[in-house]
């Protein structure tokens, strides 16, 4: 094998190589050989097939099957003997090749960059913790308060209005023919909360307790039930009792039993221990991210543009939402964090154990209350999955290895300040995005 050098600059690498044409005829050979003693060819024994016989037969089938196994061969013994290592699969391009004679290609790709790994011990990050008060208990049992539903019989005989909670028995037909799940008994809605299809809820304002009503509404085009999607149905109602919304709720122990629990005092508890926890799984997020927002300011070098260019187009499929420079960003980003992980990682012989990725294969199961069984079996017939999911156990075993040997400071911190941090930007979003979503209810 002969290798001319045609580029050498920074992380990029272009070589002309030439295999002689022994090496590839002796390829040919074996390839034929082997074929020839399986081979069953009228006129011939099994395994006397003669080899221009064979050449003549399968030559155009075998030549690109040896030519792939002499370029794999020739590039791995190459980058072996430079102790370089390529960062995406190189660029090959046949230039000269006959059968009976050498074989010349081009071969151009980006090694990957030498990272100088810092102290992690000179890390600093600060690790947000928080002291709950009761202020802090009473203001959430004040939100809870504020949400929970609590409906009381009239104290005065009126019709039915938005809010209340009816109680009702339905039968329900389509051109005088009744339907699948057509009929109710006991059913309740509170009006306006559009738990049933559009149209049917309004016609029961105005109601009152005894009342028998017809009302017809026509079934959306997406309904569940493909066979009644678009069709009008009539409906036979009998409204059987009609309560009001509590406007002002106690803090108190009805409360506190009306949510599952025991009383007041064990509802503070449940509170205090979902701050903590929701708290801590934020607190830890923030911390994380601080923490590859400060290794990626430290670690300077090249990062191979095909490595980004690769991850913008993955990004692309994946975020319809962002602008061609967020994901451009985020590409960069990602790949740099990727390869110093990947740095860190092998200098402190980090590994993936058995046991590691079937810990993160349960942490992903219990994303799915109901379906773990499934989420396992799928990992366990997609090997590819499982890989991907070995990678992100990974990053996460070297990011807490990382944790427990750079400086940690702690600062009290309270939620508001905890999401006005910049590492928390999106999940501040997506909360103020969900009470909005609430409130406009």
């Amino acid at each position: 094998m002969k290798i001319n050098e045609i580029k050498s600059k920074g992380l990029e690498r272009e070589w002309n190589i030439t295999i002689p044409a022994e090496v590839i005829n002796k390829k040919l050979l074996e390839k034929y050989t082997k074929i020839s003693s399986t081979v069953k060819l009228p006129g011939f024994l099994p395994g006397k097939v003669p080899i221009n016989i064979i050449k003549q037969r399968y030559s155009q089938s075998i030549m690109p099957e040896v030519l792939d196994e002499v370029v794999n061969s020739s590039l791995k013994e190459a980058v072996i003997e430079r102790n370089i290592k390529p960062s995406v699969q190189p660029k090959v391009d046949i230039k000269k090749f006959e059968e009976g004679d050498e074989l010349i290609f081009n071969v151009s790709f980006q090694i990957m960059p030498d990272i100088q790994t810092t102290d992690l011990k000179k890390i600093k990050v600060e690790k947000p913790f928080l002291e709950i008060t009761e202020k802090d208990i009473e203001k959430t049992l004040q939100e809870l308060a504020n949400k929970h539903e609590r409906f009381e019989p009239l104290k005065n005989k009126r019709k039915a209005k938005k809010n209340d909670l009816i109680l009702f028995n339905y039968i329900g037909r389509i051109n005088g023919k009744e339907f699948k799940d057509n009929k109710g008994e006991d059913e309740t809605v509170v009006l306006g909360s559009k738990k049933y299809i559009p149209g049917y809820e309004e016609q029961m304002e105005g109601t009152e307790i005894g009342e028998k009503k017809k009302i017809k509404v026509t079934f959306p085009s997406d309904y569940r039930e493909k066979s009644i999607a678009n069709k009008e149905a009539e409906f036979e109602l009998e409204i059987k009792d009609i309560q009001s919304k509590v406007k002002n709720i106690n803090i108190d122990n009805q409360l506190a039993v009306e949510m599952g629990e025991k009383d007041l005092e064990s509802l503070k508890t449940k509170i205090k221990e979902k701050m903590n926890n929701d708290y801590e799984q934020y607190s830890r997020l923030k911390v994380r991210r601080e923490l590859t927002d400060e290794i990626i300011k430290i670690h300077k070098f090249q990062i191979p543009s095909r490595m980004i260019e690769d991850e913008e187009k993955f990004l692309e499929s994946q975020a319809k939402d962002k602008t061609k420079k967020e994901i451009g960003e985020f590409a960069e980003r990602r790949v740099k964090l990727g390869l110093i992980i990947n740095a860190i990682g092998t200098e402190n012989k980090i590994e993936i154990t058995d046991q590691d990725l079937t810990k993160s294969v349960v942490a992903e199961a219990q994303k799915y209350p109901g379906e773990e069984k499934k989420v396992v079996e799928f990992y366990q017939k997609n090997p590819q999955m499982m890989n991907n999911l070995r990678g992100v156990a990974f990053e996460e075993k070297v990011i807490d290895f990382i944790l427990n040997v750079c400086s940690i400071k702690q600062k009290k911190c309270s939620f508001d300040e905890l999401f006005n941090s910049d590492q928390l930007k999106e999940e501040k979003k997506s909360i103020v995005s969900k009470k909005k979503g609430k409130k406009n209810e």
